[in-house]
């Protein structure tokens, strides 16, 4: 960063580096012994120097209500402000406070301290923020120098959190209370610098977390670092830089829903796609039917890599088409709404690098895929009996009809789809009737053999009805005999 000479005065106007930066730096317990060092020292000798920190300037810039300000308040953990704390005495500050004390300073080098002769590493960080930044969301006046430094303070409080958390193998601190921070605005550079401290105060012994010196690391995620400079910058931004956002991603968001909404009417509809359409079903693979789709890719793969290449190069020149012609109009909107987002990054984070997609690019890649998913899908349909609106509905996640005279209607006669249910439900009543005729019958000779015995036992039953009957007989003679002579006697 370059030296202005004084407080302040940061450089305006500029758009091709990023609104916010986040270097960082390390210190070694023994890199410090070394250069007869001590962590403590920093607080005063560096971060409070008073050619670099000062607090009369601090203002806020933006007009709040009581209840927004107590509001504030609360979402700061109840973090005293400038000008209503008191004991307050210098503008450093920590996860307690925006302002420390003389007490709160001297057990602050106290700690640092513990921790260097702890061996642990001191980790450095530095906000670094673009004065057009600042000036569009609010917190640097350029004319009369205030800067809102209570405002960028909880910011910074807000989200050290995740740095100390996520920024290696394991948490940094094995307690709450065991990573030891500060923090100082600087403003004697053309940028405005944000610096934080932080270090582990307890002795580390977790492998994860060591080399195999022994020596603690120093490293930071990329990923971590990047999401808490995003977070920072979030925290920072002004409701109008928000919303102008939310504008362009609703906007492109409703372009993209309409196109895709059009899109498969207009390919029904129009004659000039009806080849097009049929080129694409006739390579598309037939083992995969009723399951083409793009696949788990950004855009549609054309190398012969994927089985699906020939359809999606033929879809390709089908949605360049479209895309001309009839969806001419709303895509040319959406490619011009996208491109502003493009622009809003550029200025947030500055000029971008060869080879990355642009945000805009990744959008289109993003509707032609999904162009190309619902035909896909819609060719699926082709092979499942008419559905209902319902079942379409759900099948396309759109409101789309087919004409009866449609294109995808025409694929479906012209590939015999129609006829297939027909032939099937035939074959399945031949397959009934000749059941029924093969029905095994049994041997003539067998059949005279089951008669014979079926004659046989009817005879043995009627003989065995002559007995019954003729006991039946005796017994009821018996009966008479037997009553007569009691008579007699």
């Amino acid at each position: 960063m370059v030296k202005t000479g004084g407080f302040a005065n940061f450089a305006t106007g500029e758009k091709k580096t990023g609104a916010v930066l986040l270097p960082t730096h390390f210190t070694t317990a023994s890199q410090a012994n070394k250069e007869g060092k001590q962590f403590g020292n920093l607080v005063r000798t560096y971060a409070a120097k008073s050619s670099k920190v000062m607090d009369e300037n601090n203002q806020s810039l933006v007009d709040v209500t009581d209840a927004e300000m107590a509001l504030t308040a609360n979402d700061s953990f109840g973090y005293s402000s400038r000008f209503s704390a008191t004991g307050d005495e210098h503008p450093l500050f920590d996860g307690q406070t925006l302002n420390m004390t003389d007490e709160q300073m001297d057990r602050l080098e106290d700690r640092l301290n513990t921790a260097q002769e702890n061996g642990n590493i001191l980790h450095e960080m530095a906000f670094s923020m673009r004065g057009d930044w600042l000036v569009e969301n609010g917190l640097y006046d350029p004319g009369t120098k205030q800067l809102d430094q209570d405002r960028l303070k909880r910011a910074e409080q807000h989200i050290v959190q995740d740095l100390f958390d996520k920024g290696g193998a394991q948490p940094l601190g094995e307690s709450p209370d065991d990573v030891i921070w500060f923090g100082a605005v600087h403003q004697d550079t053309d940028h405005l610098n944000m610096h934080i401290w932080y270090v582990k105060e307890s002795k580390e012994t977790r492998p994860s977390m060591l080399h195999k010196s022994g020596e603690p690391k120093g490293v930071i995620d990329f990923n971590a670092k990047k999401q808490a400079e995003s977070k920072f910058r979030y925290e920072l931004e002004s409701d109008a830089t928000k919303i102008k956002r939310a504008d362009v991603y609703e906007a492109v968001g409703n372009y993209r829903s309409s196109i895709k909404k059009d899109t498969l009417s207009k390919l029904d509809e129009t004659h000039r796609y009806t080849a097009d359409l049929q080129k694409i079903f006739e390579v598309l693979p037939k083992d995969l039917r009723g399951r083409w789709k793009v696949g788990n890719t950004d855009s549609l793969v054309t190398d012969d890599a994927s089985r699906m290449a020939p359809a999606n190069r033929q879809m390709n020149q089908l949605i360049d088409k479209l895309l001309t012609h009839e969806l001419k109009d709303d895509y040319q909107a959406f490619q011009a709404t996208a491109q502003k987002m493009d622009g809003m990054m550029t200025a947030t984070h500055g000029q971008q690098h060869q080879g990355p997609l642009k945000w805009s690019e990744k959008q289109d890649n993003r509707l032609r895929k999904e162009l190309a998913n619902g035909i896909y899908r819609q060719f699926n349909e082709n092979f499942k009996d008419v559905p209902n609106d319902q079942q379409r509905k759900s099948a396309t996640d759109q409101p789309f009809k087919k004409d009866k005279h449609g294109n995808f209607e025409k694929i479906r006669h012209a590939n015999g789809i129609d006829n297939e249910p027909k032939n099937n439900q035939r074959k399945n009543d031949g397959n009934k009737k000749r059941m029924v005729h093969k029905k095994a019958v049994a041997p003539m000779g067998k059949m005279n053999k089951i008669a014979k015995k079926m004659t046989q036992q009817g005879k043995q039953e009627i003989k065995q009805m002559h007995l019954m009957l003729q006991d039946m007989d005796d017994s009821m003679s018996q009966n008479i005999s037997d009553e007569s002579l009691s008579r007699h006697i």
